[in-house]
């Protein structure tokens, strides 16, 4: 059970010197090494808004960790660009033609130069991470750009194939959201030097959040109220999770869809409360999951000794399972 918080009553439980630095984390390109023209395209469309979660996650992670918020800063940085990237190939790819309520980058500039100003952003933060020195976080990166590739390739493949199998589609999430909420924890680790085995939790722990955030926002979707296009996934033809357990309670419909009918003429966001409620059951399998590991973490750092120079450890972790009970209780 995850209580229903809005963001400000998350914001409540946060130092106010993180949610300074979350606010004025410059996302800008650095002008000695941009086009002006790619940065503000970025800045108008997929840089802008959003509520930073992500580098919020980042931050906070850190100061568990007891670095510095000045050290966290291109970490925050660079996944909050890498999803900036992300998106701008995502509606390309999907076609969309609204971004958080505003035209999308490809309405905006067309699909070719969407795709460069995501390559242009891609290529920046790789030489950011490289010029701070850390191999460690340039290869987790690196990883991190090459799951998302490889999700949208299989979610194409799913549509395509209309192949409906759930393992399938938590290997998209997994690909394309746990893959970056996982550097939000894992970043951190590594820049406060973590023993192996710390660092594996954190990855997981990430992993975890960024399921739940994922099949959450599947729910979220279908909300008369999306800021997305309305059932742009149905129309593309794209297998979320809530739409893989309808089709699974309808197996005529199933068996339709199989053979060529189009989702679209299938489904209708009003026929979808039991499977919205079935992946919300889902999302909180993985926010219990998430508990437990950030339970874990704590033991671990305590039973290491590097915390006896910092008394507010314990508070330091309350923001951390009130993100977990945000996400449980998401709704947009």
């Amino acid at each position: 059970m995850y209580y229903k918080l809005s963001v400000n009553q998350l914001l409540l439980t946060i130092r106010p010197e993180i949610l300074s630095r979350v606010n004025t984390l410059d996302l800008n390109i650095p002008s000695s090494r941009c086009n002006d023209a790619v940065n503000s395209l970025l800045q108008r469309t997929v840089l802008l808004g959003g509520k930073r979660l992500r580098p919020l996650l980042t931050y906070l992670m850190g100061d568990l960790f007891s670095l510095p918020l000045n050290r966290i800063d291109l970490a925050a940085r660079s996944i909050e660009q890498v999803h900036a990237a992300s998106l701008s190939h995502d509606d390309v790819v999907d076609g969309a033609t609204t971004r958080r309520g505003r035209p999308s980058i490809n309405q905006l500039a067309g699909n070719q130069k969407a795709v460069l100003a995501g390559d242009y952003l891609l290529a920046d933060l790789i030489i950011q991470l490289t010029e701070e020195g850390n191999l460690q976080l340039v290869t987790e990166m690196a990883s991190i750009i090459q799951a998302l590739a490889l999700g949208e390739w299989l979610q194409l493949d799913i549509a395509n194939d209309r192949t409906v199998d759930q393992e399938k589609i938590e290997q998209v999430a997994r690909y394309k959201t746990a893959s970056v909420m996982s550097w939000c924890c894992v970043a951190p680790a590594y820049l406060a030097g973590l023993e192996d085995s710390l660092i594996s939790l954190c990855r997981e722990f990430g992993e975890c959040l960024g399921m739940a955030f994922q099949l959450m926002d599947d729910t979220i979707d279908f909300q008369h109220d999306s800021l997305k296009d309305i059932n742009l996934d149905i129309d593309n033809g794209v297998l979320n999770m809530v739409i893989f357990h309808w089709l699974e309670a309808n197996p005529d419909a199933k068996e339709r869809f199989r053979q060529g009918e189009e989702l679209v003429s299938l489904i209708t966001p009003i026929n979808l409360g039991e499977a919205v409620e079935a992946v919300k059951q889902q999302a909180g399998g993985y926010l219990e999951r998430g508990q437990k590991l950030l339970h874990q973490i704590g033991a671990l750092y305590v039973q290491q000794d590097q915390n006896k120079k910092h008394p507010q450890f314990a508070n330091k972790m309350v923001p951390l399972f009130t993100i977990i009970d945000y996400l449980g209780g998401r709704e947009s």
